[in-house]
């Protein structure tokens, strides 16, 4: 038989990350405030976690763009790390008075009554994979960006482009020569300028994919 959370962990804290601070409050098992909600900037952060993080404790945090590196600070020195979605805590969504305090606090007690839907912590090499797939997929929306500027320069004028790969370095004169106005000219050659740029990252990107 498993123990209980009672008989495992002696605090339930919940973690609140913001921009530029988070929060930190947490219960026991009998939903009994122990820490009250305090706001600490990210200078103060890792030392006050390792000061007072036990390996008694269990700990939830919010899901958000840098919720991995605070999980990762953490599990290593708690008990139990567990990371949550905001939007699935009906709880907190639901508060009709919001503050990081009640926040918090919500969050702590729904992990002392085991209420919180986890969600999975991806190991360091998934989340450098995905990281670099989204790096990806932004340099091929730009890409894609300037292609569709430069078409529609083509619709516009009702001109007829060379044969083959219109973007290719091969026909870059041609796009050159162009008659446009100035500042049309100026906004071509910019688009050229960025392809030119974009170009050998993404296959740089493709690379360390492969």
């Amino acid at each position: 038989m498993k123990p209980s959370l009672e008989a495992t962990y002696e605090r339930f804290l919940a973690l609140d990350i913001h921009r530029q601070y988070l929060v930190i409050g947490g219960v026991n098992f009998s939903q009994e405030v122990i820490l009250k909600p305090r706001r600490l900037s990210y200078d103060q952060w890792m030392q006050w976690a390792q000061t007072n993080l036990r390996p008694t404790d269990a700990v939830v945090i919010e899901a958000c763009t840098n919720a991995w590196h605070i999980y990762d600070q953490v599990a290593v020195l708690v008990g139990r790390a567990v990371v949550c979605h905001p939007a699935m805590v009906k709880l907190i969504a639901a508060a009709r008075v919001k503050t990081d305090g009640r926040d918090v606090l919500n969050l702590a007690r729904l992990l002392a009554a085991n209420l919180l839907p986890e969600v999975w912590v991806p190991p360091q090499e998934v989340r450098e994979l995905r990281a670099l797939l989204a790096h990806r997929r932004r340099l091929i929306k730009m890409r894609t960006m300037c292609r569709n500027r430069l078409h529609s320069i083509l619709h516009r004028h009702n001109l007829k482009p060379p044969q083959g790969k219109v973007f290719a370095t091969m026909h870059r004169s041609w796009w050159q020569e162009l008659e446009l106005c100035p500042t049309e000219r100026m906004r071509l050659c910019q688009d050229l300028a960025t392809l030119d740029h974009l170009e050998p990252q993404i296959a740089e990107t493709d690379a360390e994919l492969d």
